[in-house]
């Protein structure tokens, strides 16, 4: 009956200990390459290094932490204008608050690139096909 199952089942586990016992060395290596060589790169978001320790537990990287950029003239006229906005619309939603004082920069002083009307063309834009070099259907 059952004991000469299990007895087949332990030879058949004992046939296959040294293969799992190769494998378990074969992983530990591998994970042993892989922190050496400073982690793993995981899916399309980039590097989300995995590094192991000897256990083969994951080792948590601490996140350097930056100095905050400087605010941009255009980020110390929006907190000014939101401010004052919202002090006279009071009836207005942040999201029309916000638009209206984005509007408002289109034309401040403080924004370097108002009072330029249109600006030229980027490097590279041909602009208007008025100068006969673009292509024209006869």
């Amino acid at each position: 009956g059952s004991r000469r199952g299990n007895t087949r089942i332990n030879m058949e586990m004992n046939k296959l200990a040294p293969a799992f016992a190769k494998l378990a060395e074969a992983a530990q290596e591998i994970s042993e390459i892989f922190a050496a060589a400073g982690g793993v790169t995981l899916g399309k978001r980039g590097p989300g290094a995995l590094l192991l320790d000897a256990d083969g537990k994951p080792i948590k990287k601490k996140k350097e932490k930056r100095a905050p950029r400087a605010p941009t003239k255009f980020n110390e006229f929006m907190r000014k204008a939101v401010a004052e906005t919202k002090e006279k619309n009071k009836d207005k939603s942040p999201k029309e608050v916000f638009a209206l004082c984005a509007a408002m920069w289109k034309d401040a002083p403080e924004n370097p690139k108002s009072g330029f009307g249109s600006l030229p063309p980027a490097k590279g834009d041909k602009g208007s096909l008025k100068s006969g070099k673009g292509k024209s259907k006869k």
